[in-house]
């Protein structure tokens, strides 16, 4: 499906961040208008927007920033659930997690709802979530009152009928405040709404400014996408920056980091019910490895291996495809003095998402106005901040691309303006459907990946068709 948001969003967004901009320091500033809707026939014609809530109902401070202006006030109804205000809302929050971030970030809902408390699980992986999920069903053992869903996820909590649809009375999580394609994404195929996006996920490619300077003769982001719109131009670079190092850089880490851009840039899925469509779909992409692959760029080192973590830092490899989520979870902690040496830029062969979780209601919960209170504050502009400023979460609320923090230099990636990047990302891309077994097939993938060498473009996708099958005898090629 496709995405347009990045026009009528960055409209109202520089118009509203001049306005910030110009009233610094002279008392107050406005809080912008928020795109009300998000149907395909609005992207033909404009029309007025309403008022946001915070508008209606905020006095604007002369203390206050260009940021916290727009904050809903703690007593304003938004924050109300089943007729009862924050002070009213109890409740202690079951939450499994494997990143502690997402600890930190569940708390500051106590800046609202001080009432609700917190019970916190440290689980291993994404992966091991769902296995100990899947237990605690089966064995009647306890269930987080809210659910994370990983993108590679999803698909399965479509089938597994746990989630509460959250836009309903009396909860009314509105999903017209986020960026339609994480709403698709947070609806299951029976058309109901069961999960916040935890962050947008737009694709790109990150490079490293010194080696991009000695070997493509700029560090500009939108020179080096002009340099190679297709994976062929990529290769072509690629061969270059091989032999100007003398075979000391490579291009890119390893192979299989190439799976999630080139499998979402089809814009193909890899089953249909039990049919599988991988050998019609992805032999191209295989082709396309290949060609890669013969072209010698890559260092031969695996995705999430010691080795490709390492390399951030060592200064061996140019550039790597991942998503915005990479600046606060992977490039910083391997490569902790390299503020300044890093850009993004477009992947070759067009935009894609990569990544993601949505936040369900478990529909058995005892603690639903909790829950439905927390999805509230996620939703309000001051949850998107703190989501950001905690660890570069980029917002799924629509509003937040009107506040001034997203837009302020980001010195990590020498003061390039990433979010109008990731806005314009977010605009082209194609976003896939989430299917059951998606983590599945793109671990498939990825081994393949790693053996091209194996047999042809044809065989792989045959061998990753038979690995799904050993799997899951349920599937047909």
């Amino acid at each position: 499906m496709k995405n347009s948001i990045y026009k009528r969003i960055l409209a109202f967004t520089a118009a509203s961040l001049l306005m910030a901009f110009s009233c610094i320091g002279c008392g107050s500033s406005p809080a912008p208008s928020v795109p009300a809707s998000t149907t395909a026939e609005e992207e033909k014609t404009e029309a007025a927007q309403p008022e946001s809530p915070a508008q209606e109902s905020t006095p604007v401070a002369s203390e206050a920033s260009a940021d916290t202006a727009s904050y809903i006030p703690a007593d304003d109804e938004y924050f109300y659930v089943n007729g009862k205000s924050p002070e009213e809302i109890t409740g202690n929050i079951l939450f499994w997690s494997w990143d502690p971030n997402f600890f930190t970030m569940v708390e500051k809902m106590n800046d609202i709802y001080p009432n609700v408390t917190f019970e916190f699980v440290t689980i291993a992986s994404a992966e091991d979530y769902l296995q100990k999920l899947q237990t605690a069903l089966t064995s009647g053992g306890e269930i987080p009152d809210i659910l994370a869903m990983e993108i590679g996820m999803v698909g399965k909590f479509y089938e597994m009928g746990i989630c509460e649809d959250i836009s309903a009375e009396p909860y009314n999580i509105d999903k017209d405040l986020l960026i339609p394609y994480l709403v698709d994404i947070g609806t299951d195929n029976e058309g109901t709404f069961i999960g916040i996006p935890n962050t947008a996920a737009p694709g790109g490619l990150f490079y490293r400014r010194d080696l991009a300077k000695e070997y493509l003769g700029t560090d500009d982001p939108e020179e080096i996408a002009a340099m190679m719109p297709t994976w062929q131009d990529f290769i072509k670079v690629g061969k270059d920056v091989v032999a100007k190092s003398g075979g000391s850089v490579s291009m890119i880490p390893g192979m299989d980091s190439l799976v999630y851009p080139m499998v979402n840039q089809t814009g193909l899925s890899w089953k249909d019910g039990n049919k599988l469509m991988v050998a019609e779909n992805f032999t191209d992409t295989f082709e396309l490895l290949k060609e890669v692959k013969a072209a010698n760029i890559d260092s031969g080192m695996d995705i999430w291996t010691p080795a490709w973590n390492a390399s951030f830092a060592q200064g061996n490899v140019l550039c790597y495809p991942g998503s915005c989520w990479f600046q606060s979870f992977v490039i910083e902690p391997n490569d902790p003095d390299g503020a300044g040496n890093w850009g993004v830029t477009s992947v070759p062969g067009g935009a894609y998402n990569w990544g993601g979780i949505w936040w369900g209601m478990y529909n058995q919960s005892q603690n639903k106005e909790a829950v439905a209170a927390w999805m509230k504050y996620e939703l309000s502009p001051q949850g998107a901040q703190n989501k950001y400023e905690l660890i570069h979460f980029y917002p799924g609320v629509k509003a937040a691309y009107s506040s001034e923090y997203l837009y302020k230099p980001n010195e990590f990636f020498a003061n390039q303006n990433v979010t109008d990047f990731y806005l314009k990302e977010m605009d082209e891309m194609t976003v896939l459907r989430p299917l059951s077994d998606d983590s599945m097939f793109y671990s498939s993938m990825s081994f393949f990946a790693q053996s091209l060498d194996s047999g042809t473009a044809q065989e792989l996708a045959d061998k990753v068709e038979e690995d799904l099958i050993s799997s899951n005898p349920d599937y047909q090629k």
